[in-house]
């Protein structure tokens, strides 16, 4: 028997960090649907984010009844992507699938991404997201200007709209597996890759219990961590800006030395020759360091990334994994 034909049709990597109360509606509701999908071959990969409550031992408990729920736990809280990301390298299955587990990403939908890569050719199928009822408006807005930002700078093609809810082949999963990024972003590393990918919308409906993990600095994170890791425009920007001040500078001393010696041009009604001068200087050398400083804090995210790659640590430490055959 081949390692492809022993692997489960369809792996479910769920991400989840005190989702205690959310674990068994999960389970009742996503098992019957995987178990019409796949005829049974399937699994569901938990990787316990260093939950604090009982969700570990659910997963264990879940285990202990049957093989295919399998678990990840790590030895303390490393975030949402890092906890993705360990999932994406432990998984083991024909296509791989990704879901939180809160279920505002809803069972139906994964099955149609997974039909989308089973039966229709394609490597990656991205859920995209449509109204997201429990936003505010600001955030909604907030949303999709992102996406649509970072889809103008990235450089390749960055899926609109889309979390790390997807489901992937083989094909792509190896391809994942060989990245070695020491601060993964899996959204966009999914569609970085390439292949034959599309998307399916749906509505996300709100959570049914607890809070979402990700605050206002951890969408900031997330945002910055997107941006830097699949964009060098903000590096670019800094070159840019440092020409348009030079620029500025040029011409500002080209309009002074034309003001000082025909005095009759003046510059918004200022002349140089004046013994007041001492705001202009304050404002304009407030100004390039303003510049200046704005560009030494770009080269400060690229900075901060370089080091993570340089150290080499692994994206998080695993404490325990459930007994799992690997074909």
């Amino acid at each position: 028997m081949s390692v492809a034909s022993s692997l489960p049709k369809l792996c479910v990597v769920i991400p989840c960090y005190n989702e205690e109360e959310s674990i068994p509606v999960l389970v009742e509701k996503l098992t019957p649907v995987l178990e019409r999908e796949t005829g049974g071959s399937w699994q569901i990969l938990f990787v316990d984010d260093g939950s604090r409550d009982t969700t570990a031992q659910l997963i264990w408990d879940l285990h202990a009844k049957d093989p295919r729920y399998q678990g990840v736990r790590l030895s303390r809280n490393f975030g949402h992507q890092p906890a993705v990301w360990t999932g994406i390298q432990h998984a083991l299955g024909e296509c791989i699938g990704v879901i939180d587990c809160d279920l505002q990403d809803p069972p139906e939908v994964l099955m149609e991404l997974y039909r989308k890569v089973a039966n229709e050719g394609f490597d990656v199928v991205s859920g995209v997201r449509g109204k997201r009822e429990e936003c505010p408006w600001w955030l909604q807005l907030a949303y999709r200007t992102f996406y649509r930002v970072m889809n103008w700078l990235a450089e390749h093609d960055y899926t609109l709209d889309s979390g790390d809810f997807c489901v992937v082949n083989r094909r792509a999963h190896e391809a994942l597996k060989r990245l070695g990024e020491s601060a993964p972003v899996h959204r966009g590393l999914r569609s970085w890759v390439g292949f034959k990918q599309t998307t399916v919308s749906y509505q996300r409906p709100p959570r049914l219990h607890g809070q979402s993990k990700y605050n206002l600095r951890r969408l900031t994170v997330l945002a910055m961590n997107n941006l830097v890791n699949f964009s060098t425009a903000p590096l670019r920007l800094a070159t840019f800006v440092g020409l348009f001040m030079g620029v500025l500078t040029l011409l500002a001393a080209g309009l002074f030395l034309l003001n000082r010696l025909v005095p009759s041009f003046s510059i918004f009604g200022y002349y140089v020759g004046q013994n007041a001068g001492t705001a202009t200087l304050v404002l304009y050398l407030s100004f390039i360091a303003s510049a200046l400083f704005f560009c030494i804090g770009i080269l400060g995210e690229y900075l901060a990334v370089v080091v993570k790659e340089v150290k080499k640590r692994p994206v998080t430490v695993v404490a325990e994994v459930t007994e799992q055959e690997r074909g």
